[in-house]
């Protein structure tokens, strides 16, 4: 019952409370599965305080997605913030807005609805409240949303995850980067290969993500490495394989990556594995799309 958004500062893990809060926890799968939340910057930094995020529009005004059978923003939540990392939506008169704020130590007298926690990424966090911000509590280098991955969904809904979009041209502008306008400029110009390079997606313009890495998720924290390279390993020859675990703690964040020797294996084990059980969980597999198989916030500094 978790998601991981994978940001360019380093990997969250939200642990949703689905029991006392399943209208917002149903509401941020379907979003997080509709790829609604990519490329969202992380704005309004109150340090030791909370962060806002959630707003794939930004600087405009959030468009919400019209609520269906998969999402209802009618609060079920009667938990309010007050923790270090508790996340929540705010309200927005007897409905949640998709946007959603993270505390970033202990809070009071703000309103929202909790609905989750995280629970691995502390690190992420910390990065987040010592940026250095602007005047309106914006990090002066973007911090973003890359990716959301749904790691446990407890609701089963028929929603089938699309390809992670590409940047709109609006997000691209709004980008903010260390750079002189020219340069900046510059960059506008290239491609969306250069776009992904300078959200940190892509160490060089000039090189693709690997098609010989398989991703893999949902996994039992109890899976290892070599219960992975066991079980694929009938599919062609394996190079490496990697579970990422948390950095402070050592365990398991629940996904991790399999490089194999050749496109053609990779695609066998796309074919076959997806949904499969290993260790009492349905796993989930996908074509890797970074280069970057493992983030930290040292690489951000």
């Amino acid at each position: 019952m978790s998601v991981l958004l994978e940001t360019n500062a380093g990997n969250l893990v939200i642990d949703l409370f689905v029991d006392s809060a399943p209208n917002e926890s149903r509401t941020f799968i379907a979003l997080c599965l509709s790829k609604f939340y990519h490329y969202s910057p992380f704005v309004n930094v109150r340090k030791n305080f909370a962060v806002d995020s959630g707003n794939p529009c930004f600087p405009d005004p959030l468009s919400a997605p019209q609520p269906d059978n998969d999402m209802n923003y009618t609060p079920s939540s009667h938990l309010s913030p007050e923790k270090l990392g508790q996340v929540f939506f705010t309200s927005k008169g007897n409905e949640f807005s998709p946007q959603f704020s993270i505390c970033l130590g202990p809070v009071t007298d703000i309103s929202g609805h909790v609905f989750g926690t995280i629970g691995e990424g502390f690190t992420t966090l910390e990065y987040i409240n010592d940026c250095v911000l602007d005047e309106t509590g914006r990090p002066l280098k973007d911090i973003r949303i890359l990716h959301t991955f749904v790691l446990d969904d407890p609701f089963s809904l028929p929603i089938e995850s699309p390809p992670s979009p590409y940047p709109t041209q609006k997000q691209i502008d709004s980008f903010r980067l260390l750079l002189d306008q020219s340069a900046l400029e510059d960059i506008k110009a290239e491609s969306h290969a250069l776009t992904l390079e300078v959200l940190g997606d892509l160490p060089s313009a000039k090189i693709q993500p690997s098609e010989k890495v398989l991703f893999i998720c949902k996994l039992n924290p109890v899976t290892a490495e070599d219960d992975l390279r066991l079980i694929f390993q009938r599919f062609g020859e394996i190079t490496s394989v990697e579970i990422i675990r948390d950095r402070r703690t050592g365990h398991s964040l629940c996904y991790g990556f399999i490089e194999f020797t050749n496109k053609s294996a990779v695609e066998r084990a796309y074919k076959k594995m997806e949904g499969v059980i290993i260790d009492d969980r349905k796993v989930h597999v996908d074509f890797s799309q970074s280069t970057k198989r493992k983030r930290n916030r040292d690489d951000f500094i």
